[in-house]
């Protein structure tokens, strides 16, 4: 009875995690309303004008930096920094046109997310900004399924524990949201890990992985600049695990090659790229050296941010403690299985990713004069966090550390997560924070006209999530690693031939 399930599971395993996780991210799509994600009142704009000037969405306003869009934008966030008030403010049925002061006619930012976004954006905002953040969801589904597919079976462990262990609750906010750091997360996830597949293959697998690495790349820097910067990072990640494997290295380091045009181009094309070297505007003196070090100590708060201990939002949703535990835990599991026995290479790579995740933010608050705290978001370290995540979970024997129980229990502790995190977003604005009803619709003072209820919402989405886990928990399946999968004979990465962790989704 126990294989016959099992097989069950496996044979619904291919398209039945792919759409739960799209419907556990389209509940999150309907979780906030207009203008929630961080710096909305400059990101939808900029979406508004991402194809240039069209009459009624994006006209000229005489003046070069600014541009006129649809009036409903102009206070879409009005309730930010406001915990205790609902969404009630916005009034979505305004017409015209106004200013918009902060938009990207620098550019600030590179141009591809907006201008793809920009393909949904009507006059009819709610619509616009659901459709949208449904399009991130389902770009974001899309992409790392293809990757999944198209990685040699033993790695697949490694994309699944980085993408998800680390997706709860700020990863799942933002791939659902209209934040260009939805595709700096999502690149972060897979362009690594791609560049790493294509020196352990050959032949049409190779070519895919390469292409994915490229489009991924594309969709980051094309979103953020130190997305571009976090790409090449990965590219070299991936190379440095992967080289020196007996198998032809022209087509990797041409892959990786090409996103290192891609991720320098990107970057110099924006001027936030600049915020990245001398850090971000601010009138605060230099840092004292006490602070320098709290500074050091205190880098990892930004880790635990991402994963419940900061709020989403315009950081004003403080999430319930137990988020961060379960999703913390989860995370310290990842490293510590995945790090249990590394090779050289795999200590090396992971190494290389701490220092990352720990410099990078000190460095950037060191340059903007700013203590943990101010200035630098969780979102921007998450997409390191992802590719450390990653790198330490790509031991050939990760399947076996991972055993059954040890699956369930992480399932369980994200999905529980998940739950909450929506759940409390979902009330947040509804009724504000200071809402005490169970149901987080009981005296709605917001929400969709054309959605189901907040709580049926919170339910469907966080009923597909833990569906989704529970499927890849239980689909694991004994399979031996051959052909394209083995590494090459004489390698630092040979190791005895075990289990692939969720090996059919």
């Amino acid at each position: 009875m126990h294989r016959r399930s099992s097989s069950a599971v496996r044979t619904l395993a291919p398209w039945l995690v792919p759409l739960m996780l799209f419907i556990a991210l389209g509940a999150w799509s309907f979780a906030s309303p207009v203008g929630a994600s961080p710096d909305d009142d400059f990101h939808l704009p900029s979406i508004w004008c991402g194809l240039g000037e069209r009459p009624g969405l994006c006209e000229d306003s005489g003046d070069p930096a600014t541009r006129l869009v649809p009036t409903p934008l102009k206070d879409a966030s009005c309730y930010a920094f406001l915990p205790a008030d609902s969404a009630a403010c916005w009034d979505p049925g305004t017409s015209g046109l106004f200013e918009a002061t902060r938009v990207n006619t620098g550019p600030l930012y590179p141009p591809v997310f907006y201008a793809t976004m920009s393909v949904f954006a009507g006059p009819d905002v709610p619509t616009s900004v659901l459709l949208m953040r449904l399009a991130n969801s389902a770009i974001a589904v899309g992409l790392i399924t293809a990757v999944f597919w198209a990685l040699p079976r033993r790695l697949r462990p490694a994309l699944v524990l980085s993408a998800v262990g680390s997706a709860v609750p700020l990863g799942v906010f933002v791939y659902a949201s209209t934040n260009p750091s939805s595709w700096a997360l999502l690149s972060a996830a897979t362009v690594w890990i791609s560049v790493y597949a294509a020196t352990l293959t050959t032949g049409r697998r190779q070519w895919v992985l390469a292409g994915l690495a490229v489009l991924a790349t594309v969709l980051g820097a094309g979103a953020r600049a130190d997305a571009g910067a976090f790409a090449i990072f990965g590219a070299l990640l991936g190379l440095l695990l992967g080289l020196g494997r007996r198998r032809s290295a022209v087509i990797p380091l041409v892959t990786a090659a090409t996103v290192a045009v891609l991720g320098v181009a990107f970057y110099l094309s924006a001027g936030q790229s600049g915020s990245l070297v001398a850090g971000l505007p601010s009138e605060n003196p230099p840092l004292t050296r006490a602070q320098l070090i709290d500074n050091a100590l205190n880098v990892p708060t930004l880790w635990t941010g991402a994963l419940g201990g900061w709020g989403l939002g315009w950081l004003d949703t403080p999430m319930p403690s137990a988020v961060v535990v379960a999703t913390t835990l989860v995370v310290g599991g990842i490293l510590f299985l995945g790090m249990a026995r590394p090779t050289l290479r795999e200590g090396i790579a992971a190494a290389l990713a701490v220092a990352a995740l720990w410099g990078v933010p000190f460095i950037l608050l060191a340059q903007s004069r700013a203590v943990v705290g101010t200035q630098v978001q969780p979102r921007y370290i998450l997409p390191l966090l992802i590719i450390l995540l990653g790198v330490a979970s790509v031991a050939a024997d990760v399947e076996g550390r991972w055993t059954r129980t040890r699956r369930m229990i992480a399932a369980g502790a994200l999905s529980v997560a998940f739950a909450l995190a929506i759940y409390t977003n979902v009330r947040r604005y509804t009724t504000g924070t200071d809402g005490t009803a169970l149901d987080p619709g009981t005296g709605a003072e917001w929400w969709w006209p054309f959605a189901p209820s907040p709580l049926l919402t919170v339910i469907v989405g966080s009923l597909a999530f833990a569906a989704g886990l529970a499927v890849l928990a239980l689909s694991g399946r004994p399979a031996r690693v051959t052909g394209d999968d083995a590494p090459a004979a004489g390698s630092d990465a040979e190791a005895p031939p075990v289990a692939d962790a969720v090996t059919r989704i």
